[in-house]
């Protein structure tokens, strides 16, 4: 998504590549062993959502980046670590189309790295020129337990309300976009009033990241998503699709069934998927994460226009379109 700031005529990639040195010295630099292996899972790669939203957030006139790259760079300390636990939640085997760390190392060397990763985003974060993001950045990491708790809880629940699942993302995705967006605009030094409105801003993008990403789940291919698809579902996380789903009677019975087996075959990910075309649950969840994409969208006219405006607008196009 970074490609979005030279299509505006921006070019962010060195600052990008900034977080990039500092998110290698942060991690290998401190513990050469635990480090590795954090290093391993960095190197990666992803999006880098979120160290953007910061730059942008945090844009500046002058040269003294230092303090946003710091945020920037824990945020994906932050982000990275929370995707190690939930591999290890899900008993993934793969992320990003390679091998994932509790597949390769065991559960007990991943959630150590992801508590590493946690503490060292901390340790960043802490700099007397940074300490103002750390509200932001605890207030989400409690938000992300409080959502993956209630994931747990809620697999295979038939009784799982639209309501239920928009609360659970917000927890778990939604609040660290969010954050991101806020810290980056109060480290260069924003009124409380603007920083409220970016953190909207974040927020209402990440529940359209969200939603788009659990889509993916039923119109993507393995190949494109790096992670097998239909894989929610498998696991018992029910997604907006699903949930639609289950309100239509023709439907709501033999998909209840399959969740009460709490395990289902290709053949059962076959049917859900097609059941959720038919009854154009699809196309309504898409239409779900549109008005989340508009909400972003109206954030902006609260926050004093800089030359970054077209390029978070353009970001919340990307998030809807994106194919993986």
């Amino acid at each position: 998504m970074s490609s979005v700031a030279l299509e505006q005529g921006f070019d962010f990639h060195p600052l990008l590549e900034k977080v990039e040195q500092r998110l290698q010295t942060a991690v290998v630099a401190h513990n050469r062993i635990v480090g590795g292996l954090a290093s391993r899972v960095i190197k990666a790669g992803g999006k880098r959502l979120r160290p953007l939203l910061v730059i942008l957030f945090g844009w500046r006139g002058d040269e003294d980046w230092d303090p946003v790259i710091d945020v920037a760079a824990a945020t994906e300390l932050l982000h990275t670590a929370s995707l190690i636990h939930d591999d290890i939640i899900d008993h993934a085997d793969t992320r990003r189309g390679v091998s994932t760390l509790n597949a390769e190392r065991g559960n007990h060397t991943a959630v150590m790295t992801g508590d590493y990763l946690f503490a060292r985003s901390l340790s960043i974060l802490s700099q007397e020129s940074t300490i103002r993001a750390i509200p932001f950045m605890v207030e989400a990491m409690e938000a992300m337990c409080e959502g993956i708790i209630e994931e747990i809880n809620t697999l295979y629940d038939h009784t799982v309300s639209e309501e239920d699942y928009l609360s659970r993302i917000d927890k778990k995705t939604a609040s660290l976009v969010a954050a991101c967006c806020g810290a980056g605009a109060t480290i260069r030094g924003a009124s409380q009033e603007e920083a409220d409105a970016c953190t909207a801003f974040g927020r209402n993008l990440g529940m359209c990241f969200q939603i788009i990403d659990d889509l993916l789940d039923f119109t993507s291919d393995e190949e494109t998503l790096g992670k097998p698809t239909g894989s929610d579902f498998s696991q018992g996380i029910l997604t907006l699709p699903v949930i639609y789903l289950l309100e239509h009677s023709g439907w709501r019975e033999p998909i209840k069934k399959i969740l009460e087996k709490r395990s289902c075959t290709s053949d059962d990910l076959s049917f859900v998927a097609e059941a959720a075309d038919k009854t154009k649950s699809i196309q309504r969840a898409y239409r779900k994460a549109r008005e989340f994409q508009e909400k972003a969208g109206e954030c902006l006219s609260f926050i004093p226009t800089t030359p970054v405006h077209p390029i978070l607008y353009r970001l919340t196009e990307l998030t809807m379109t994106r194919k993986k």
